[in-house]
């Protein structure tokens, strides 16, 4: 008796929307994709100081260091309240604030 072959289903893994980031909300999502970021690998890509400095490049956010330190949080998968001071003057420097 013949048997059946069994097709091995791959697992397609969808990309996760910004919003599954710590941190980030459907604002933050909403002013991300403005600049071309959509996905959470976006993210991590394009870094936490470059989006930052080009949202406020745009003119689609003022400046504001929670912003950046949201997205940071985001990246490094830490509440932006917990950041440590080393880690917050990292992103400062790295948006040249």
């Amino acid at each position: 008796m013949p048997t059946k072959s069994r097709r091995k289903t791959e697992k397609t893994e969808q990309p996760q929307p910004v919003t599954a980031l710590r941190n980030m909300g459907p604002r933050c999502a909403g002013w991300l994709a403005q600049i071309g970021i959509a996905t959470a690998e976006d993210l991590r890509r394009v870094g936490a100081a470059t989006a930052y400095r080009e949202l406020v490049r745009q003119g689609i956010v003022r400046p504001h260091r929670m912003l950046l330190y949201a997205l940071g949080g985001a990246v490094l998968d830490v509440d932006c309240l917990k950041l440590s001071r080393f880690q917050k003057r990292e992103l400062e420097a790295e948006a040249e604030l």
